[in-house]
């Protein structure tokens, strides 16, 4: 039979500590996941970005017909050289421009150079739809027709604030009205005709203004949310489950309310599935790390002690190799539901793997960690692992404990690492026995 060994308590033993890491150096990791979550989610968007530009270059394309289309049919009509030649001018340079994006936009990224969107890339896109909507109604309308430049205005003000943000959108929307108050009152008319009012003007330039604000407000309010839960989705990339969509934020709900609700249901979802070991119940290792981290950060704060128990079972290879794989899962599924039964709700039970276990007390000192100790050995000795009616196995466990205090110079992995050599020596002493 098995000898049973318990380990003194009376004297605390005091945990040998690696090669200290700072709590900075965590931090600087938790620091370096997040710089790099925020450089993707720029490098994704400046991707995105020249796709954009590279789909709407046939929008662009089309304006150059229609410009074109223009000049032709006021050549067939007869009119001057001067009414048709401006528009097909200024058709074939916007042509030029469109195809020389693209043409820098399809360019494959060289050695070293991320692909996506060359710096001030759209501004200088959006001027020049700017100049080419107001070249063909300047050229083609007189000073009376001018509002024209607002109304395709709108079109340009939407897709540059849907795709490229609030700023340039509000950059787009002070342009286009600058544009059509200078041309229509200071600059010389090309085609004869009534100049507006001022009081034509200010009406006209309040309309745009008002419905430029709220094309501004709504599409722009919804790119900043949709940046927010692409940050969420990063993040549980890298299995940081703590952020959720905050739905009741938003004011004026829409379908990317529905998507935001939809992401929380996933990610609790996602918390139960990753965060758990199916087999066992137990923590899983990468939900277990994280909590010891933080907890350990709590003690940190509080210089409170935090002690952490290595469990292994007995043999458990001669287990699998006698009696198959199935047995064994049984014997861990067994031993998970007794080692969560006898933790209390505020410790953690975690599966590393294999049979390898592991329970965080937050708040325990040496005594409290021994006795717990003890007491799982024994919960786990005298339990009857019943493998089929009438084939029962004896079943031990080898532990090792190791304790810290918040102001101790020593970071969560080193106490991690002291209760996995604790274990050592509990299996090379004979097993069945606790040692810290």
């Amino acid at each position: 039979m098995t000898t049973q060994a318990t380990a003194p308590t009376p004297t605390p033993p005091t945990p040998t500590p690696l090669t200290p890491t700072s709590e900075r150096d965590t931090s600087r990791d938790f620091t370096r996941s997040y710089t790099q979550i925020h450089a993707e989610l720029k490098q994704d968007s400046a991707e995105l970005q020249r796709q954009v530009l590279l789909w709407q270059r046939w929008i662009r394309y089309a304006a150059v017909l229609v410009a074109g289309v223009t000049a032709v049919v006021r050549y067939g009509a007869g009119d001057t050289r001067g009414s048709w030649l401006p528009v097909a001018a200024a058709a074939a340079l916007y042509f030029l421009f469109t195809a020389l994006v693209g043409r820098i936009l399809e360019r494959p990224p060289e050695k070293g150079e991320t692909k996506g969107l060359p710096r001030g890339f759209a501004t200088v896109t959006l001027m020049a739809d700017l100049l080419m909507v107001s070249a063909l109604v300047y050229f083609s309308a007189p000073p009376s027709q001018f509002h024209r430049i607002l109304i395709l205005g709108f079109l340009g003000l939407q897709l540059t604030v849907f795709y490229f943000g609030r700023g340039l959108g509000i950059a787009s929307a002070v342009a286009t009205l600058a544009t059509y108050v200078v041309a229509s009152r200071f600059i010389p008319a090309h085609v004869p005709g009534p100049v507006p009012t001022w009081t034509v003007l200010g009406i006209n330039s309040a309309l745009f203004a008002f419905v430029s604000g709220v094309l501004v407000m709504i599409f722009g309010s919804f790119r900043a949310r949709m940046n927010n839960l692409r940050q969420f989705v990063k993040r549980v990339e890298i299995g940081d489950f703590s952020g959720e969509y905050d739905s009741s934020s938003d004011k004026r709900p829409d379908d990317l309310t529905l998507l935001g609700e939809s992401f929380n249901e996933m990610r609790s979802r996602l918390i139960e599935l990753v965060g758990t070991d199916v087999l066992t119940g137990c923590v899983s290792r990468r939900a277990f790390e994280s909590r010891l981290s933080r907890e350990w950060r709590q003690a940190k704060r509080r210089g409170s002690t935090l002690a952490v128990l290595m469990v292994d079972i007995d043999h458990f290879k001669e287990i699998n190799d006698s009696n198959g794989h199935p047995a064994g899962d049984t014997v861990l599924a067994e031993l998970g539901e007794i080692m969560r039964g006898t933790a209390r709700e505020t410790d953690t039970v975690a599966r590393l793997g294999g049979d390898e276990f592991v329970v965080m007390l937050p708040d325990t000192a040496w005594q409290g960690a021994m006795t717990f100790a003890e007491r799982l050995r024994r919960n786990v000795d005298e339990h009857r692992f019943e493998l089929s009616p009438g084939n029962a196995l004896p079943i031990t466990i080898s532990v090792g404990v190791a304790l810290a205090k918040g102001n101790d110079p020593v970071t969560h992995d080193d106490l991690l690492q002291s209760a996995d050599r604790a274990l050592y020596k509990a299996k090379s002493g004979g097993r069945n026995r606790i040692c810290a």
